[in-house]
């Protein structure tokens, strides 16, 4: 994730600054039932999409859906950097 995009959904934790963007709650609910529906070892191709299409929608990127596995993790890993700010 790009530093400005990790930035963006973060707060200060001692209340000086909020986030750049926020969530709708539809991207939300979408998040949080993508990374439930992921298995521990293996995503399918539909949920790759979806785990694409949602990580191009939240930070505005054009990112393609891939095959590889580190980039796949990644996706994952970022999203779930996203949901955690929410929690």
């Amino acid at each position: 994730m790009k530093i400005k995009g990790a930035i963006a959904f973060t707060r200060c934790p001692i209340g000086k600054w909020e986030r750049e963007n926020d969530l709708t709650k539809d991207q939300l609910s979408i998040l949080r039932r993508l990374l439930k529906q992921i298995g521990a070892e293996k995503v399918n191709h539909d949920q790759n999409v979806g785990i694409t299409n949602i990580y191009n929608e939240i930070f505005g990127m054009n990112k393609q859906v891939s095959s590889c596995g580190t980039c796949v993790r990644q996706t994952i890993n970022d999203l779930k950097e996203v949901l955690k700010s929410y929690e």
